[in-house]
C-alpha cells in the first residue's frame, strides 16, 4: 500500500510540476552567422532584459526555451544590431525562425501568427523609412497610407493580440503612425485598449493603454468621439451600451436587460448556418428564460427585408443597425466573425466570449 501511495505521489507531483512549468520552444536556423552570438531578449515594459544567448554553430541552428507568458508579450532574437521581434501568447507553443544574417527583417516565422504580423509591420515601416530618404513627398504619403492600411487590418483582425498592441505603438522618427490625438487614429487605440481590458485586466500594459486613451480623450473632448461612450461604459458599467431599433422601429438598449444573464449575439440571417444557430439559441431561451436569461441579438444583415421576415417569430430582443454590416458596435466589440457572442452577468459585467460548446455551461454558472 505504501509503495502504491509513493508511486501516486510521484505521478501527481510530475503532473503538477509540468503544469507549472510550461515552456515555449523557440528554434530555427540563421545562416551566415559566422559563429556570432545570438541573444534572446525580453522586451519588457521597463526595458530590455537578456534571457539567454548562444554562440552560433556552422549550421546556424539554435534552440531556446522560455516560460509561457500569461499575457501577450514581446521578445526578440538579436545578432549585433539586427533582430527579429516575436509576439508570444498562451497559444504559442513552438516557434520556428529561419533567416539569413543581415536580412533578419525578412525572416520566415512559423508557429505564431502575431509574430508574422509584427514582421510584416516592421518590413513595411523599414521600406517607408527608406522611401522617405528619396524626398518624394507623394511617394512617401502613398507608402504611409499603405502602411496604415496594413496595420489597421492587423489591429482589427484581433484587437487583443500582441500584433495589434505592437501596431498602435509603432513609431517612425519618434512619432506614432497612429496618433492618439487624431480622431480617426484614436478609435484603433480605443479598440485595443478595450480588448485588453476585457481579456487582460490585470496586465500592466493594459493600464498603460487605458491611460493613453483616456489622456487622448481629454485632449479631444470637442470632437465628441464615439470612444467616449465606449470607455465610459466599459469603466462604469462593465459593458459597452448598444442602442438599436427592433423590427417595430422601437430603439432598445442593452442596459434595459440589466438584472438578467444576457447573451449578446452578433449574427446574420443571411448566413448558411443561421437556421441551426437560431435553433440553438431557441433551445437556450426556452430552457433558461424563466430563470432570468435573455438574448440581445444584433443582426448584421445588409438586407432589411430578409431580417424583418426571419425575425418575425423570435421571442428575444433582435435589433439591427441601418448601417449593417458596417455597424459601429462590430468594431467596439471586436467582432471578426459571425456568429460571435458574449455573456453579460446580472450586474452588467461582460464575463467573456462564448461559443456553442461552452455557452450553456457558462449560463448555468451565472444563473
Amino acid at each position: 500500500m505504501k509503495a502504491k501511495k509513493k508511486i501516486l505521489f510521484v505521478v501527481v507531483s510530475a503532473i503538477l510540476f509540468a503544469s507549472c512549468s510550461e515552456k515555449v520552444r523557440l528554434d530555427g536556423v540563421i545562416s551566415e552567422a559566422d559563429n556570432g552570438m545570438l541573444y534572446l531578449e525580453h522586451m519588457a515594459p521597463e526595458g530590455m532584459i537578456m534571457l539567454d544567448s548562444v554562440k552560433m554553430s556552422d549550421s546556424g541552428s539554435f534552440e531556446f526555451k522560455i516560460k509561457e507568458p500569461r499575457f501577450p508579450d514581446f521578445y526578440r532574437l538579436r545578432i549585433d544590431d539586427e533582430y527579429v521581434v516575436l509576439g508570444l501568447d498562451s497559444v504559442s507553443k513552438h516557434i520556428n525562425v529561419v533567416a539569413t544574417k543581415g536580412q533578419l527583417v525578412s525572416a520566415v516565422i512559423e508557429g505564431s501568427e502575431a509574430s508574422v504580423d509584427i514582421q510584416r509591420l516592421r518590413a513595411s515601416s523599414l521600406a517607408l523609412q527608406q522611401m522617405a530618404r528619396s524626398g518624394n513627398v507623394d511617394s512617401v504619403q502613398a507608402a504611409l497610407d499603405a502602411h496604415k492600411q496594413l496595420a489597421s487590418g492587423i489591429i482589427m483582425k484581433n484587437t487583443s493580440s500582441a500584433a495589434a498592441y505592437y501596431a498602435i505603438y509603432q513609431k517612425v522618427n519618434g512619432l506614432f503612425y497612429f496618433s492618439p490625438s487624431e480622431k480617426d487614429d484614436l478609435r484603433f487605440w480605443s479598440a485595443v485598449a478595450t480588448a485588453f481590458d476585457l481579456h487582460y485586466p490585470d496586465y500592466d500594459r493594459t493600464v498603460e493603454l487605458k491611460n493613453e486613451v483616456l489622456l487622448a480623450m481629454g485632449l479631444a473632448r470637442e470632437n465628441q468621439l464615439d470612444v467616449d461612450l465606449l470607455l465610459q461604459s466599459a469603466e462604469k458599467e462593465g459593458f459597452v451600451e448598444i442602442l438599436l431599433p427592433n423590427r417595430l422601429g422601437d430603439k432598445v438598449a442593452l442596459s434595459s436587460l440589466l438584472g438578467n444573464v444576457v447573451l449578446i449575439d452578433f449574427s446574420a440571417f443571411s448566413l448558411e448556418t443561421s437556421m441551426a444557430h437560431n435553433l440553438f439559441l431557441r433551445e437556450l431561451y426556452d430552457k433558461y428564460a424563466d430563470r432570468g436569461f435573455e438574448i440581445f441579438q444584433i443582426s448584421l444583415d445588409a438586407n432589411k427585408l430578409l431580417w424583418l421576415e426571419q425575425s418575425r417569430n423570435i421571442p428575444w430582443v433582435c435589433v439591427r443597425d441601418e448601417a449593417a454590416p458596417q455597424c459601429v458596435y462590430v468594431e467596439t466589440y471586436n467582432v471578426t466573425e459571425l456568429p460571435t457572442f458574449f455573456l453579460m452577468n446580472k450586474e452588467g459585467d461582460i464575463v467573456g466570449r462564448a461559443n456553442h460548446e461552452n455557452v450553456e455551461r457558462m449560463i448555468r454558472t451565472l444563473l
